[in-house]
């Protein structure tokens, strides 16, 4: 989700009384407008409490670049050398173990 696209989340959670658990906001969007977007988005949110939609609009994970192509995504997110990085998000070298697997897949 874009920067221009929390709007869409605003006017979606404009009628929502706050404070508002994560399971109550993402019930209203869905009741307003099932499997959009927004929805999706809001699913992203950590667990918790929100006090008003621009909590909530800051919280929601933004794509940075949602131009960029699934295959883009997926590189950038392998060689991403940023500290405190998920281990399973950083690039690493591929075992001997995994080099002996593909040499009998080919025979």
């Amino acid at each position: 989700m874009g920067l221009a696209d929390t709007r869409e989340i605003e006017k979606l959670l404009g009628d929502l009384a706050f404070p508002a658990s994560k399971e109550r906001i993402v019930e209203h969007a869905h009741e307003r407008r099932p499997e959009g977007e927004a929805e999706r988005a809001l699913l992203a949110l950590p667990l918790g409490t929100y006090d008003s939609v621009a909590e909530v609009v800051r919280s929601v994970p933004l794509d940075p670049d949602p131009g960029r192509t699934p295959s883009e995504r997926d590189h950038q997110r392998r060689h991403h050398e940023k500290p405190g990085l998920g281990e399973r998000m950083r690039h690493t070298e591929r075992s001997p173990v995994e080099d002996e697997l593909d040499r009998d897949d080919e025979v």
